[in-house]
């Protein structure tokens, strides 16, 4: 029978680790602190120069909504025909690294769902005016609001997409995916992220952090198409599709890839790529993103914490049409987790949601300048006869059978996650900033 020495294995792992951080100090020390000093001090140079060309657009509305208003973790806003926001809130419950099994399973299955009200309804002056959606769910993500008045969400914890009716809001309508089990076939999710609903009733859903792909169904919930895919290269490589916009007078659907940076926007018929907008200003990862035909066009963002150097966490708006960013805001207090957004019918106002504080913070546009912009983000498009493969990859598990490679492996990995940890935190020192980025979902 095949034994394991613990013993033996934590002291080489001991030995692994001490050996990991010895490198992690030399390499470290190759780098004198005044280069330090001197890399960020010209990253934050060039980001200050670039966001004085944006307008600093729409302008915080302070003291919105009621104060006496209590959430938890936002996670999606929404807007009906009648100018009312919606706020998906997640009360008492948090995602942390905790709340799902490394095979995507939710950690709390047995416990009750959660009791209070999870979408709250603000009127213009941001006063609470009605609430429902108790003892429903679990861990909630995205919210959007059709032309019918029929409200969609999505449940990461239960893998499941629900539309509800304005007549009934204590049990929904339509219901994909299986409760708490996560999958990448035709009849599950894997912690589906956002909706987007036409006006003919079909409707998308982005699925969003396990299955990276973007689905198609009717408005009856017959599935019609999909696309995106986790691996290789090209423009449906998605990591992380995180919220989705319609800008259905151009037949297109916008995506927030997350972790890739970018918004991507695909034919809303047959899924093709259409065009990409990212900027270094932006960073690595765009959270949210919403959708204007004003103007000709406008894509409103939010970005999130990155540890890279001279990326401040704002909101900006793109002119659709030439790529640029044109207008950038924030709070007084700035934000630090935006989640999501969402901008009124006429332009007016802007509402962004934030997990950390838990919040919802608003904006009033004001008169675009467009003359001024800062350098262009990248703008890539294909011909509409150059179609890519639409068809999503499967998930891929692997199953550590031995226990000696799991002790190992486990070893290993927490000696070069410290060791990185290490090197990240002596490099932030220098600059006087935090290297700690908060999780985000």
């Amino acid at each position: 029978m095949f034994t394991i020495n613990i013993k033996s294995v934590k002291n080489v792992s001991k030995m692994f680790v001490v050996l990991l951080l010895f490198l992690t100090c030399i390499f470290a020390r190759r780098f004198p602190e005044a280069d330090y000093t001197s890399y960020f001090d010209t990253q934050y140079v060039k980001t200050s120069a670039a966001l004085d060309k944006l307008e600093d657009a729409p302008q915080w509305t302070p003291n919105w909504p009621d104060s006496s208003i209590k959430m938890g973790q936002v996670s999606g806003v929404a807007l009906d025909q009648s100018g009312r926001l919606l706020v998906f809130h997640r009360a008492t419950n948090v995602w942390d690294l905790n709340t799902f099994s490394d095979r995507n399973v939710y950690q709390g299955i047995g416990d009750p769902p959660i009791a209070q009200p999870t979408i709250l309804v603000l009127n213009e002056t941001g006063e609470l005016i009605d609430s429902w959606g108790q003892d429903l769910f679990y861990i909630p993500h995205g919210i959007t609001v059709d032309n019918k008045g029929n409200v969609w969400v999505t449940d990461v914890a239960l893998h499941q997409v629900f539309k509800f009716t304005p007549e009934n809001r204590t049990k929904p309508a339509l219901v994909l995916g299986e409760k708490f089990i996560p999958g990448d076939d035709d009849e599950h999710f894997c912690k589906p992220s956002a909706v987007a609903v036409l006006s003919s009733g079909d409707f998308f859903v982005a699925d969003g952090y396990c299955n990276t792909r973007i689905i198609k169904f009717a408005a009856d919930g017959t599935k019609i198409l999909q696309w995106g895919k986790r691996f290789g290269s090209g423009p449906f490589v998605l990591r992380v599709p995180h919220a989705l916009a319609l800008a259905e007078e151009r037949g297109e659907l916008c995506a927030a890839d997350r972790e890739n940076g970018r918004v991507a926007c695909f034919r809303a018929d047959s899924g093709a790529f259409s065009a990409a907008f990212h900027s270094w200003l932006v960073g690595p990862r765009l959270f949210s993103v919403a959708y204007s035909p004003l103007h000709g066009g406008r894509l409103y963002i939010v970005n999130g914490p990155t540890a890279r150097a001279g990326v401040p966490v704002r909101g900006y708006v793109i002119d659709y049409t030439s790529g640029k960013l044109i207008q950038t805001f924030a709070p007084k207090d700035g934000f630090s987790n935006p989640h999501d957004i969402v901008v009124s019918a006429d332009g007016s106002a802007v509402f962004v949601a934030e997990l950390n504080p838990p919040r919802v913070v608003r904006f009033d546009s004001a008169p675009a300048n467009v003359s001024a912009a800062a350098d262009a983000p990248i703008v890539t498009s294909v011909a509409p006869n150059n179609r890519m493969s639409t068809t999503a990859t499967s998930t891929t598990v692997v199953e550590v059978r031995a226990v000696a490679w799991a002790v190992w492996g486990g070893a290993a990995g927490g000696a070069l996650a410290a060791a990185a940890l290490l090197l990240v935190l002596c490099r932030a020192r220098a600059s006087g900033k935090d290297g700690r980025e908060p999780l985000l979902q």
